[in-house]
């Protein structure tokens, strides 16, 4: 029924736990491809040397990025449905069998997930936040009215008929970007799709893994700012462009633009929030005010921009209250 799709860079140091997670599900009927991304360690030695992971189609490619292991994972699985898995992640046993659920019952979404723990690698301490509104129900949800509810990637199910539709070329994770690729692919399959919340906590987010970008310094926030541009000038044009265009996006969109500029605010890194808003094309910077524009790349005007963010995003949250 399911396909598991498992990009791998560099990861021998975790990937036996993820794969242990997946051969250790209580539903049964899936497949495991695992895309080599031109990894440099022995990563792929302890998948072909271990007996158990027999059944694991292995395939390697030359470097290219998450995004292209993840794209060719699912040209080629076997199963309508992906289950989208890092290397460096886990699910929880039943994971496979509450998305079996979802699937059953609503079969022509674009994709399903479910909330995740978030765990400390080094320390084991994990939480969860499951929105109140959606804890122990399967249901549709409108995925603009906050898709920051919706989980990470490692915890979603893509309807590959739909993704097909979406993407005809098969690119859906846009090649080259490092930041925001799965929420490139979301997004653009939420504009034209049901999407479906699953309220339990099953996939494991690891955090404080080797090798991962938990944090960046201001150096690297100056070059990683433009991958952020970059989705944002991306979904914006799609949704221009759409067919079906979601009331709610905007609104959403807004909002979206306000936290990336308070998360930058509060680490009084003024230059880079400059660069975020000149970066935008024209239409999309657009839907902050000029007078935005000039108040929250200026150092003196610190308080007063964090005041007015807060006010609007208070705002934006009653009116989407149910």
């Amino acid at each position: 029924m399911f396909s598991v799709v498992i990009p791998l860079y560099n990861k021998a140091h975790i990937i036996q736990r993820t794969l242990d997670s997946v051969f250790g599900q209580s539903f049964l009927d899936f497949e495991v491809i695992v895309i080599d991304d031109g990894s440099t360690d022995n990563g792929c030695d302890i998948i072909t040397g271990n007996e158990k992971y027999k059944s694991i189609k292995l395939i390697k490619q030359a470097n290219q990025g998450v995004s292209v292991a993840r794209n060719n994972g699912i040209a080629i699985a076997n199963f309508n449905y992906v289950a989208l898995l890092d290397g460096d992640d886990e699910w929880m046993p039943d994971f496979l069998e509450k998305m079996a659920i979802a699937v059953q019952k609503f079969p022509d979404a674009g994709f399903y997930g479910s909330s995740s723990w978030h765990r400390n690698i080094n320390t084991g301490e994990q939480a969860e936040h499951t929105p109140e509104k959606c804890k122990g129900k399967i249901q549709l949800f409108n995925f603009f009215d906050d898709p920051h509810i919706m989980p990470h990637t490692s915890a979603v199910v893509i309807n590959k008929k739909n993704f097909e539709k979406v993407f005809p070329t098969g690119e859906g994770f846009p090649a080259g970007m490092k930041l925001m690729e799965d929420l490139a692919c979301f997004y653009q399959i939420a504009f034209l799709n049901a999407v479906v919340y699953v309220g339990f906590p099953l996939g494991i987010r690891n955090n404080c893994v080797e090798g991962q970008v938990t944090g960046s310094s201001k150096q690297e926030r100056a070059i990683l700012i433009k991958y952020n541009i970059a989705f944002y000038n991306l979904i914006f044009s799609v949704w221009k462009q759409s067919a079906v265009k979601p009331n709610n996006y905007i609104p959403f969109l807004k909002y979206d633009l306000r936290c990336v500029i308070i998360s930058l605010l509060r680490i009084n890194d003024f230059k880079t929030i400059k660069n975020f808003i000149e970066g935008l094309n024209q239409e999309c910077r657009s839907n902050l005010t000029m007078v935005e524009q000039k108040l929250y790349p200026t150092a003196s005007s610190k308080l007063m921009s964090i005041f007015y963010i807060y006010c609007t995003k208070i705002i934006w949250k009653i009116s989407h209250k149910k």
